[in-house]
């Protein structure tokens, strides 16, 4: 008696197509320019959680600003999303690798290890000395 031949499942193939397209050279690029893109607006937003912010300007009777709390959070969510984007990028080139032989992403991975000090850095409190 033949057995029928058991069809992939749905989210296997869905997942096998999105590892294909991320291995594509164009996804890794563009999700690295976008990583960069994020870093760079972290680091410009980063005074918004800095010595000033926690601590106040150093001028008389200046003290934390307000809305302190804000700004943790949207540095939070803003962190958040950029190590996303990092490990997104990090992975897409990395399947490329394994697809193709291409170099490691030596930039990229530095870029996330960067990012993930930073997020130490915040986590602990050293941001605020």
């Amino acid at each position: 008696m033949k057995t029928p031949e058991q069809p992939s499942s749905p989210p296997r193939a869905a997942l096998a197509a999105l590892a294909r397209m991320l291995a594509a050279p164009r996804a890794g690029n563009v999700l690295s320019v976008v990583f960069g893109l994020l870093f760079l607006f972290l680091c410009m937003i980063l005074p918004l959680v800095g010595k000033s912010a926690a601590h106040g300007s150093g001028s008389p009777g200046a003290g934390p600003m307000d809305t302190l709390w804000k700004n943790h959070l949207f540095f939070s969510l803003s962190l958040l999303l950029t190590l996303l984007a990092g490990a997104g990028a990090l992975y897409s080139k990395i399947l490329r690798r394994r697809a193709d032989g291409s170099p490691f992403p030596k930039a990229t991975a530095g870029l996330l290890a960067a990012c993930v000090l930073l997020l130490l850095c915040y986590v602990t409190g050293l941001l605020k000395i």
